[in-house]
């Protein structure tokens, strides 16, 4: 089945989140949300609703010694309307540290709205895989 233009944009923008993630640039992932984003990540505590607020989510769990590699799979996509499309995917991250690799394995939830012809993450959230 030939994907739709505007999910095929969508899905770019979350691809795009996981390689951003994976080489630690949190100045593109950041570009990739919407002012207004709604932010829950694996280790939140609290719903993160300001752009600094996830900024600092990011800055914490990339900057340091450990590497990370986003993997995403079994991706499905749900088109709302023409500007608002639902990707629901696994996201297994392998985290490298001293030689040593540990796999924390999730589940990802992203709402993707369109604004002024960009997709943006309206909001985002990824909990842990039950052991």
């Amino acid at each position: 089945k030939n994907m739709k233009q505007t999910t095929k944009e969508a899905l770019d923008v979350v691809e795009l989140w996981s390689s951003a993630f994976t080489q630690s640039d949190v100045d593109t992932v950041m570009s990739l949300f919407a002012p207004d984003a709604v932010f829950l990540g694996t280790s939140s505590k609290n719903i993160v609703t300001t752009t600094a607020g996830i900024r600092q989510y990011f800055e914490n769990s990339l900057v340091g010694n450990k590497r990370y590699i986003s993997e995403l799979s079994n991706s499905v996509i749900d088109e709302l309307s023409d500007d608002v499309v639902v990707i629901t995917s696994l996201n297994k991250i392998s985290i490298i540290e001293n030689h040593r690799t540990e796999i924390a394995s999730g589940r990802l939830s992203i709402v993707l709205r369109k604004n002024q012809g960009t997709w943006k993450i309206a909001h985002f959230h990824r909990s842990a895989m039950p052991e």
